[in-house]
């Protein structure tokens, strides 16, 4: 819903309950990015896999998932 909002601070702040949704429900959020990661605002992206592997975060921002 709140995707395509126009402030900065909402992509960062959407992000951020991503990633701490992730540190509990890792498959869920798994789940999530491979149906939505490609419309995300990139930096709404970054902040919800910043707790991912390496390997795992580089494919989410090449669009290789």
């Amino acid at each position: 819903m709140l995707r395509d909002d126009h402030n900065d601070l909402i992509h960062k702040a959407v992000g951020w309950m991503l990633r701490e949704m992730g540190k509990r429900e890792l498959p869920v959020l798994e789940q999530f990015l491979g149906e939505h990661y490609h419309r995300m605002p990139r930096t709404m992206l970054r902040y919800a896999i910043e707790r991912l592997p390496e390997d795992r975060r580089q494919d989410y921002l090449k669009g290789r998932v």
